[in-house]
Order: structure tokens, then sequence, then C-alpha cells
């Protein structure tokens, strides 16, 4: 297999991938790059966590002319979720590209913001198609020197109802263009767009296998009525903290992270029903280690990527079998080990041997977790971290290496007691071991960052 610099990307772009510990590309990185270098277009059918953002994300960054304020690659994507992630992933990539811009349009986020940041446009645009034809027919955003396409998640664009919006969008770029389609799945309405929005395209595919040796998929066969006592007990039984459980409704997850809370579990919900900024901030403390068990929908579960992900547990089954891949796809990432559970009725069982790409490793005997939930005793009852909000960010010129020093120099911390630090335009979230959260916050909030003093306080 190549390594990145056997693949002519720009010495930017390689010192950055080396500075990441990035120094072999995945099969898709491999296959893709190469071709895109060469303006090619691409249509590539990769799984989850195959690294695809990588794979079509620095051909564009390599292609982009830097001196030009003009929206030069156009990235579509499914939800707001995945917009935010692919712009945080491109622009650290991109780290060292000098007057880099990086932009991100999606609902939930101020239009009047969006517009105004057109003034100086980004190079890169990653945003919905809804938020998109918006700005197109408000003639507040012009795509006419857009010269690279990227259609994320194509499967979800469909399967979401955006066909009307991606053939209006694809008539305002120019035709010359090279353009990049990737795909989870590849039924007939994405191939039909694979026709409608590329020109012979090279076909890419990464590995079919749904089963990677670093995921192991259990099954357990429960009956309705014992369901919330078995996953109480599951969750107790394991280290359960970086859980997903996925279920088929908004409602659903709602009233199972009732049920979990009552039984000390700490579970947030993740889905539609909930406002931008209550989705980021849960996803924010998960991402943290604040809540250790999110109970999402598939919808708003797109864009979740974290590669400490350890435990998929499958509530409810979903309808379909590239759901439930898709799913299951997001732990057992970046080469570490992942658990799928399913709790399964009859009917479910049935359907997942029906499914020719689903195979699970074992079914466990269910009497080991029929036990009352009230009386057990879980592992973990509550999260070994929590978050403080800082009243400073990029906009302060802090960075986490600031951070990391306020946190040892005044409220005297050990390098391995700080948890994960996310830098954001006007503050910053850092997650600290919970015994500890009330003092630091005094503590930083009586001293100083970089000479400076900041407002402190609990993410609650």
């Amino acid at each position: 297999m190549a390594n990145f610099h056997d693949l002519q990307l720009n010495p930017a772009l390689l010192q950055r991938l080396q500075e990441m510990g990035y120094h072999t590309p995945t099969a898709i990185q491999e296959a893709a790059i190469p071709p895109l270098l060469e303006g090619k277009d691409v249509a590539g059918q990769a799984e989850t966590g195959s690294g695809k953002t990588a794979a079509y994300g620095l051909p564009i960054l390599h292609a982009i002319q830097l001196n030009l304020q003009q929206i030069q690659a156009l990235v579509i994507v499914p939800t707001r979720e995945l917009a935010v992630q692919v712009q945080k992933e491109l622009k650290l990539y991109g780290q060292q590209l000098q007057n880099l811009k990086i932009g991100a349009f999606y609902g939930g986020h101020k239009f009047s913001e969006e517009r105004a940041s057109l003034a100086f446009p980004p190079q890169i645009l990653v945003g919905t198609p809804g938020r998109l034809l918006d700005h197109v027919t408000r003639e507040t955003l012009s795509l006419k020197h857009v010269k690279q396409l990227v259609l994320d998640e194509a499967d979800k664009l469909l399967e979401m109802g955006f066909q009307e919006e991606l053939d209006q969008l694809l008539k305002e770029l120019p035709k010359e263009r090279q353009s990049i389609l990737f795909s989870a799945t590849m039924p007939d309405k994405v191939k039909g767009l694979v026709v409608r929005s590329l020109n012979k395209p090279k076909m890419l595919e990464a590995s079919k296998n749904a089963n990677p040796n670093q995921i192991r998929f259990i099954g357990l066969k429960v009956k309705p009525e014992e369901k919330e006592t078995i996953l109480v007990n599951l969750l107790n039984s394991i280290n359960h903290a970086g859980t997903v459980i996925f279920v088929n409704t908004r409602e659903t997850a709602d009233n199972l992270v009732d049920f979990l809370q009552s039984k000390k579990l700490g579970a947030k919900p993740l889905h539609g029903g909930m406002e931008q900024p209550a989705r980021d901030k849960t996803m924010m403390l998960f991402r943290n280690g604040t809540i250790p068990v999110l109970v999402a929908t598939d919808v708003a579960a797109r864009g979740l990527d974290i590669s400490a992900l350890t435990t998929i547990i499958h509530y409810e089954v979903p309808h379909d079998e590239e759901a439930f891949l898709h799913r299951s796809g997001r732990t057992g990432r970046a080469g570490r080990n992942g658990v799928v559970y399913t709790l399964a009725s009859e009917k479910d069982e049935m359907k997942l041997r029906e499914w020719p790409q689903v195979k699970l490793d074992e079914w466990l005997p269910v009497s080991q977790f029929q036990r009352t939930a009230a009386v057990s005793k879980p592992k973990t009852q509550t999260a070994a971290f929590t978050t403080i909000h800082i009243s400073a960010g990029k906009k302060d010129k802090i960075s986490p290496r600031d951070i990391v020093g306020a946190l040892i120099a005044e409220a005297g911390l050990k390098m391995e007691q700080i948890g994960k630090i996310e830098v954001l335009e006007r503050f910053t979230y850092v997650a600290v071991p919970e015994k500890m959260a009330n003092a630091v916050v005094e503590k930083l909030g009586q001293g100083r960052i970089k000479g400076k003093k900041f407002k402190v306080s609990l993410v609650k």
C-alpha cells in the first residue's frame, strides 16, 4: 500500500497529515486521490469510517487557488451535522494553507450571518441542499466559479427527498467542472444521479465487507415487555461510556432517555425534533465524555463521527439492511475495536437472517440480563468528566495549548486530568474530572488565560 507521500499532494498537506499522525491512506483514499488529482470525475461507494472525507477533501485542498476569493469547491451533504463535521475536518487538513476559508451553510444557522460571510467568499463551501438553494434563489450566492462539486452521502441526499433541490443546484453550476460522488450504497437512484451529474466517472468501491474484524456483532433475543430491563442490565454489565443506542422515532428516543435517567444512567436524546443549538450542545457533551450514552435516531446521528465510539446498541432494528450497516459502522473506526448489540424480537431475528451482508458473531443467552433493572448496580453511574465553558475563543487568539497551560498553572490540574478541548470562535469547552469541576471553575475564574481574565462556568 502507498503512503501519502506517494500520492503527490501539496507539501503543506503532507506536512499536516504527518503532524496528525496519518501516514498510510485507507483503501478508498488510495483509489480516489490519484484520479481526482488528475481532474477526473469519481463515483465511490465507501462504508462509513472508510476515510472518504479525506479521499475527496485532500485533492480539493490541493487544487484550491488560495489567492482567489471565490467559491471554487462546493460540497453538498444531507444534514447540518455532516456539514459541520466536513467543514471541521477540511479545516484540520488545510491548517497549513494560508488564507484558506471554508464555509458551512445549513438550516438552523443564521441566514444573515451566512449572507454577510459572502462579502469575502470562502474557497470551499459545504452546505445542505435546502439552504444552498435558498441562497441561490435570493441571489445571495453565486456558484459560477465552482470548479469542483462533491455530492457526499448521495444515498441519504436522495432518501431525504433532495432530488429536486439537487437538480436545481446542478443547473447553477458550470458545465466544465470536476464532479465527485460518494455513497454508502449504490441503489438505482444513486446510479441515476451518477449518470446525470458526472462525466465518464471512474467507479470505485471500498471493501464490501460489512463485518470488519474490529467490530463484533452480538444479538439478544428479547420479548417487547422485557426490552427496557434487558437494556439497562446490558449497559450496567459493560463499560457504557461512549455508547449510542439507536431507535426509529423521536418519541421512542425521548421516552427511553427518561427511563434510563430514572435508573441513574446518564443519557441524552439526539433527534430531528431538537433545535440545532441543543443538538450541538448534546454532541459536544457526548464527545467530551460528560454524557456517556446517546439515544439517537438515524437522521440526527448522520454526522456522528467520533473515533472513540465503542458500543452501538440497536434498541430497535431499522427497516432496511443499509441503515443497519450504516448505524453499525459508526464504531470500530480507525483500527479500534467496537461492539454492536442488537435487541431483536422473533420478527427482527428473521429480518436479520434475511439480510445477506449482516452476519452476527453470536447470540447471547438473554437470561443473564433478565434480572430486575431497579436492583442492578451500574459499573459507572455518573460520567468521569464534566464540561466547563470558558468565555474565550479563537477571536481572543486562544489555542488549546493556552487552555492546557492555564488549567495546569491556575487550576492545578495534571496533564492526564485534562479531557477534550474544543476552541470555538467566541468560547471554549473543556472536559475536566467531575469531582474537581467546581474547584477548576473557581480557580480558573480567578486566574488568567494568556494574561486576561475570562468567565468560567459549568455546562449543565
